[in-house]
């Protein structure tokens, strides 16, 4: 893998083989409704404002779906472990911690399985305010031992 620099304009260019990460999430589409998708595993659940590379929903986004597809079940140690998907600032200010997907739709029976879990939470459908949003998963007890989803959220840049 190589870099080259332009002394003109300061800019590198990269030849070679780069891998992505995508549990930092990113824009999948770029018409009118936007996608965005994060994949994550267990350890390392999204979490908005932990450094300067998660995307950020817009301000005044209206959400119109969120899913959350369960790659490998998540296992725990208890039995009532739930998860809830929300958002928040980039500052750590909540805006709704189970906006997206709530716990009684990530129950712990639902991401045990393989599958797609449609999200229900009270930004689905609705605006996300005046401040920009970053993903927050959260479980309900912190006790996960296994798993990996890839969350999937449509959403319109300004509210209509």
């Amino acid at each position: 893998m190589t870099f080259e620099i332009d002394a003109k304009r300061g800019v590198a260019n990269h030849y070679g083989v780069r891998t992505t990460n995508q549990k930092f999430g990113g824009q999948v589409d770029d018409d009118l409704i936007k996608t965005a998708a994060w994949t994550f595993s267990y350890n390392d659940l999204p979490a908005g404002g932990t450094n300067k590379l998660q995307y950020s929903i817009p301000a005044y986004a209206k959400i119109l779906n969120a899913r959350l597809e369960i790659i490998t079940g998540f296992t725990s140690t208890s039995t009532t472990t739930d998860l809830t998907v929300g958002l928040e600032q980039a500052d750590g200010t909540d805006i709704d911690l189970d906006g997206l997907i709530t716990a009684a739709n990530a129950t712990q029976t639902t991401i045990a399985d393989v599958g797609l879990i449609t999200g229900s939470g009270a930004l689905v459908g609705a605006s996300i305010g005046a401040a920009a949003g970053e993903v927050v998963v959260t479980p309900s007890v912190a006790d996960l031992l296994t798993g990996e989803a890839r969350l999937v959220v449509q959403y319109l840049p300004v509210a209509p």
